[in-house]
């Protein structure tokens, strides 16, 4: 997406994410340059550092055979162990490794552009939106997926991943001072049935419906949300980067006219607001 309205000459002044929108969106932010972020990401992929993390291990297909492999008291063994013992499947200094790794930069006030991420607090449910200090820490916790990745603790909050209450947080965007809000939506919205599913999907299938029902009520918040064919992927399915990248771009594209007629809209509004006030002084 990021990709396309640089070729198409659309201008991002401001940028917000929840999830895996708060890590691309503080990627983008710290360098403005979408070559690098997909560049840097492929080399993620084929590091060590993504091979130790294990999440080349709880994708669909391979998860699904482990469990497929083993008889049901030892399902439900491991099942217990992991509810009783974890508060998810990867610590999130994991996580923070990660990230470390992404990003180029480890403060807010190191950004090009404004950024704002969200997370939501386990303990009284309240989401908390950050926009300065610590970017790591920050981005940590708005992309720590329940049941997958640990809780991040800051002071009193047991915080997780911000798309559980605000999946596009375009309402962000607008407090920052945007004119028109774009929203790109990658959730999966056909769902096919499952065949002996897993663990890992029935928490990502409950998590993608909760989102997609949270979505209708507040994309009328939204200027323009984009809909790329993302398919019926599991999210840590990362060997379809190349998919995933063609069909942002593509979705753009497509939406191209649509985009283009929002922002000249904004700017007929902001000439005429002007002249206004000075026909007035």
């Amino acid at each position: 997406m990021l990709k396309a309205l640089r070729d198409k000459s659309i201008k991002v002044d401001f940028i917000t994410g929840s999830s895996i929108g708060a890590v691309i969106g503080a990627m983008y932010a710290a360098t403005l340059d979408p070559d690098w972020v997909e560049s840097r990401f492929r080399e993620f992929l084929k590091s060590d550092l993504y091979q130790s993390i294990g999440l080349d291990r709880i994708n669909s297909k391979k998860g699904s055979s482990f469990f497929q492999s083993i008889t049901k008291p030892v399902k439900d063994m491991v099942s217990m162990k992991i509810v009783n013992d974890r508060l998810g499947l990867l610590k999130s200094t994991r996580l923070v490794s990660v990230l470390e790794y992404l990003l180029p930069v480890k403060l807010f006030t190191d950004l090009k552009i404004p950024f704002k991420c969200v997370s939501v607090n386990l303990n009284n449910g309240q989401d908390v939106i950050f926009d300065s200090g610590d970017l790591i820490q920050a981005v940590t916790a708005s992309s720590s997926i329940p049941g997958y990745m640990q809780p991040v603790i800051m002071g009193d909050m047991m915080l997780v991943d911000g798309a559980v209450s605000m999946p596009y947080p375009v309402m962000l965007l607008k407090e920052m001072g945007a004119d028109v809000t774009v929203a790109i939506d990658i959730n999966i919205r056909k769902f096919a049935p499952f065949e002996s599913p897993n663990l890992l999907q029935i928490l990502s299938r409950t998590d993608q419906i909760t989102s997609i029902r949270l979505n209708s009520y507040i994309k009328n918040e939204t200027d323009i949300i984009l809909y790329p064919e993302t398919g019926n992927v599991f999210w840590a399915d990362f060997d379809k980067i190349d998919l995933f990248i063609e069909k942002g771009y593509e979705v753009v594209c497509n939406n191209l006219n649509k985009i283009q007629s929002k922002l000249n809209i904004s700017i007929f509004k902001m000439l005429i607001k002007k002249l206004l006030t000075k026909f007035e002084k």
